[in-house]
């Protein structure tokens, strides 16, 4: 019983991952009035490091000023929380995390500045990856 409900949860992620990849065809629903098409980006940064260690809030206070704010200046939103994963060895890892979440109009750009702050966070954290989830949205600022 548990595989196949491993197996429906990755379904899930999948039609989900499948979703975020529709690029607002002829077949989207229109934005309502007053709203505009843009893309929402929640990236998953874990905090614990392979030596053993934890990044620091100042770390991470760092990495938001000189990483992320340049690329995004016009807002975003960090929410502090704890995860949990499966490692390559079956063992369950759990550790804080920080989740980003960034609106952005719809283009390559948004998606370039994306892939640069996820690279560097696994550079300078010595991170495997970083969880990405790319959605479109109806957005207002009323």
């Amino acid at each position: 019983m548990p595989a196949r409900i491993v197996l429906m949860a990755l379904l899930g992620v999948a039609v989900l991952a499948l979703s975020a990849c529709d690029e607002w065809g002829e077949g989207s629903k229109a934005c309502p009035e007053g709203s505009d098409r843009w893309t929402q980006y929640q990236l998953f940064f874990g905090l614990s490091q392979g030596d053993g260690g934890t990044i620091s809030e100042e770390q991470w206070r760092e990495f938001l000023a000189d990483t992320v704010t340049p690329r995004f200046p016009d807002g975003l939103t960090v929410l502090s929380g704890n995860g949990q994963w499966r490692d390559s060895s079956g063992e369950v890892l759990r550790e804080g995390s920080k989740l980003l979440i960034i609106y952005a109009p719809p283009g390559e750009d948004g998606r370039r500045a994306i892939d640069e702050i996820s690279e560097e966070y696994e550079r300078r954290f010595d991170q495997e990856s970083v969880l990405r989830v790319i959605d479109n949205a109806c957005v207002s600022f009323s």
